[in-house]
């Protein structure tokens, strides 16, 4: 075997290859009957609610406002105390981790934003760009073995390579900006506005003038116009859009009493007829858009909402969102992936979700933001329909084996209110924005979230039909909070970056500033990452010192005593973080640091070291099992019921990564190919009957006792230079090796396919392939067999000098010596 392919047969050490003994049978088969026979789930839903706390998911289930949950949960099981996530518990990691059944340092994805070294310093990578996936997935698994997959909202769906076949529905591209116009003051404005990029349209109302078609006012009508500006990348994508907005009092009482605002898009006519909106107060309107240039016919979509209509038009406000277009493939829809994308965003309900920034800008109401939140479900669920629904109804009718299903309310209410809901004080620290009075009504938003979330996986169960087999998970945990730490200033002030980073995971910039590091974050954990270019004379370990130091020693000024910094690691200590491998070679961070609750990393302000947040709830922290009390739970979600789940108490020790092996085995397929989780056999009905034989393989290792190298990412663009790191070779194979022999419960059996000697490099080759031999025996090879390299020096040097050294047999169906 050529050198090429011998690197590659290094990483061929294939890591707990489960046989299920008594019955497995073939992939695809029908499954077998009797006392053996192995548990089978016909179809699978893998649902993920996008942030949901075990405990607050069993408080509101034991209300009655979970009945879908409550119903699993009696008829199956769930994790004690949750499920363990990966390291750093935030979005970017958790999806991957449960669809992939790995841990960060192989699928690649170390936070919602970071860098891979080997690009250019002022470039980051967001978690879900196109590709940026590392590992084989679930769906994709599926897939493979002839099942048929449907993914809607289960983030990352519609970013795999190679892509899903299946109808894919994920998230949504937006191309325009959001707002309000209103003719009174809001308090704080428009500085609010401007500091969150939202649009604030202070107008004076004006007679109306040059209507046709409209209703009649029994008040003199007044007009403005809305402006829904461009925001598109490419910006020919979409253009400025204006509405001719007409406020009318509809009633014919003698009395001043507007009460309507009829929108119609801008023309010289303002004709009535095309009117795109009729609202009262606290109405919204679907309203449709066809975007242009490249995108030229294709639909999108936003909503109004009349705010403010005061009788005497004192108070005038009316909000506008962004225009968006739900993402959309499916290569076997007629017209291909595009014409389904267009079908679903033409006819269904324009797709929207809870926007974080008008609400903490100030220029909308909580309610507003909790009703915009909430209308997540028009769309999706239409969408669920269309996809699922019995083709004689005009529906597609797709009989999915697998729906991967989510839905990112609860994330999204729990990072507004989470802290104002029920935390008087975290940590120690009093919340001065809790308030015992108002806390109900914070709480009631949230548990309209996981409302929300349990009526979805209602509707996809009902969907798929036939009761199928049902894994609930979440891709985190939370904790309250409500102060921001300005990662930024804090490497300023200790002169490691100048001037302050702008934004997330950017270089500083600017006439002679300093880039020996930045910092990437999200939630409560942060990046540090250290500048591969250093000028002459400073050191990556001098700099990371610096970085860990100014890490180390801040403080709060205003709660002097409390601890702002849970935990900082060096690069090498990802390798294990309470159990989670998070050590990607060149996409973690150099030194990460982990804050404590009340204090995280995200809407910090600019040019103060800690200061005030908008958000009232956060993931990224390391998990505390001690503190519950003040709401410090990043454990997951997890419960499961169905076919091949027996009901029993909670189960504790569950990890994210143990669900896709144990989904795969439940249907029968071969699990993702990077998985590195356990296949859950104490869910199962008779846990004990299943018997797991872990094989661990190498082949063609023609004596490469030192290590090859290999890039281990694809950056490409100008000035880009993928760093390459030592693979293979006994002294990383050893450690491996051991992990996964520590990893199976029943002992392994450790294999070589042959041509472990033989064509070998100087170092093993020079001495007559005697320090292979003594290699493969302290990898504890527990058999090997003879490949035709094997025999490079002969037949009777191999079994008078080389076999004798083996402290393990030689197999062979085809070899006989005279």
């Amino acid at each position: 075997m050529n050198r090429a392919k011998a690197a590659s047969a290094l990483l061929a050490v294939a890591a707990a290859i489960v046989l299920a003994l008594f019955g497995a049978g073939a992939a695809g088969s029908s499954p077998a009957k009797g006392p053996g026979a192995k548990p089978s789930a016909q179809k699978v839903v893998f649902f993920n609610a996008d942030g949901m706390r075990p405990d607050l998911m069993e408080k509101y289930a034991a209300a009655g406002a979970m009945p879908t949950y409550k119903n699993l949960m009696d008829a199956g099981v769930r994790g004690a105390n949750g499920m363990q996530q990966g390291f750093p518990p935030n979005t970017g990691v958790g999806w991957y981790t449960l669809a992939t059944g790995t841990w960060p340092s192989e699928h690649g994805s170390t936070n919602n934003t970071f860098f891979r070294t080997g690009d250019t310093f002022n470039n980051r990578t967001s978690s879900f760009t196109n590709g940026i996936l590392q590992a084989d997935s679930l769906p994709q698994a599926a897939e493979r073995a002839g099942k048929t997959v449907v993914s809607v909202e289960w983030s990352g769906g519609r970013n795999l390579v190679p892509t899903l076949q299946g109808p894919v529905v994920d998230y949504r591209t937006f191309f325009s900006n959001r707002g309000v116009l209103l003719n009174y003051d809001l308090a704080g404005q428009p500085a609010g506005a401007n500091a969150f990029g939202v649009s604030y349209q202070r107008v004076d109302l004006d007679p109306a003038a040059g209507w046709t078609n409209v209703p009649t006012s029994y008040s003199p009508a007044e007009q403005e116009q809305l402006k829904v500006t461009n925001t598109a990348f490419p910006a020919t994508d979409n253009v400025d859009r204006f509405y001719d907005l007409y406020v009318y009092d509809s009633t014919n009482d003698a009395t001043t009493n507007y009460d309507h605002v009829l929108v119609v898009p801008s023309t010289a006519t303002k004709n009535g007829s095309q009117q795109v909106a009729d609202l009262k107060q606290g109405d919204w309107q679907d309203v449709k858009v066809t975007l242009t240039g490249a995108r030229a016919g294709q639909i999108a979509g936003f909503y109004l909402k009349a705010i403010d209509i005061a009788p005497d038009l004192s108070k005038f406000r009316v909000y506008f969102t962004s225009i968006a277009r739900s993402n959309a493939s499916y290569p076997a829809y007629p017209g291909g992936s595009t014409a389904f994308e267009n079908y679903l965003n033409a006819t269904f309900p324009s797709s929207t979700g809870a926007d974080f920034a008008p609400q903490e800008a100030g220029i909308v109401d909580d309610a507003t933001y909790v009703e915009q939140g909430l209308m997540w479900k028009n769309a999706q669920w239409a969408y669920l329909h269309y996809i699922l629904g019995p083709a004689a109804q005009g529906n597609l009718g797709v009989k999915p084996d697998l729906l991967m299903a989510g839905v990112p309310t609860v994330d999204e209410f729990q990072h507004q209110f989470l802290a104002l809901a029920g935390s008087p004080s975290v940590n120690g620290i009093a919340n001065p924005y809790y308030s015992a009075a108002k806390a109900p009504t914070y709480d009631g938003y949230i548990r309209q979230a996981y409302e929300e979330a349990d009526a979805t996986l209602a509707l996809a169960r009902d969907l798929v039909g036939g009761s199928p087999t049902t894994f609930a998970t979440s891709d985190h945990g939370f904790g309250a909070q409500w102060l921001a730490v300005e990662a930024g200033k804090v490497l300023a002030d200790a002169g490691i970056q100048t001037p302050e980073q702008a934004s997330n995971c950017r270089a500083a910039t600017g006439t002679g500033a300093v880039n020996l590091a930045k910092a990437c974050w999200a939630g409560g954990t942060a990046q540090i990452y250290i500048n591969t270019t250093l000028p002459s004379g400073v050191t990556y370990e001098g700099v990371r010192n610096q970085v860990i130091a100014a890490f180390q020693n801040l403080t709060d000024p205003a709660h002097p005593g409390a601890q702002v910094v849970l935990k900082i690691m060096k690069k090498e200590d990802l390798r294990n973080v309470q159990g989670v491998d998070a050590l990607h070679p060149n996409r973690s961070g150099d030194v990460v640091v982990v804050l404590k609750p009340p204090y995280q990393f995200d809407a910090a302000t600019p040019g103060q070291t800690i200061a005030f947040s908008q958000f009232f709830g956060q993931h990224g922290y390391l998990p505390d099992t001690v503190d519950l009390a003040n709401n410090v739970n990043m454990h997951a979600t997890f419960v499961a019921a169905g076919d091949g789940i027996r009901h029993q108490d909670p189960v504790s020790g569950i990890r994210a990564i143990d669900v896709a092996p144990t989904i795969a085995f439940l249907m029968g397929i071969p699990g993702p190919q990077n998985a590195r989780g356990s296949i859950l056999y104490n869910l199962f009905p008779s846990p004990g009957r299943w018997k797991e034989a872990d094989l661990l393989y190498i082949s063609d290792f023609h004596g490469q006792l030192t290590p090859l190298s290999q890039a281990s990412d694809n950056v490409t663009g100008t000035g880009t230079s993928n760093p390459s790191f030592g693979i293979g070779g006994a002294a990383f194979l050893k450690p491996w090796l051991d992990w996964f022999r520590a990893q199976a419960p029943n002992g392994v059996i450790t294999l070589s396919g042959g041509d472990a000697v033989g064509a070998t490099p100087a170092i093993s080759n020079a001495f007559g392939d005697k320090p292979t031999m003594h290699v493969l025996n302290m990898l504890g090879l527990s058999a090997d067999t003879l490949g035709n390299h094997n025999f490079d020096r002969g037949s009777q040097y191999l079994r008078d000098t080389l076999i004798p050294i083996a402290q393990f047999p030689y197999l062979s169906a085809n070899t006989v010596f005279a």
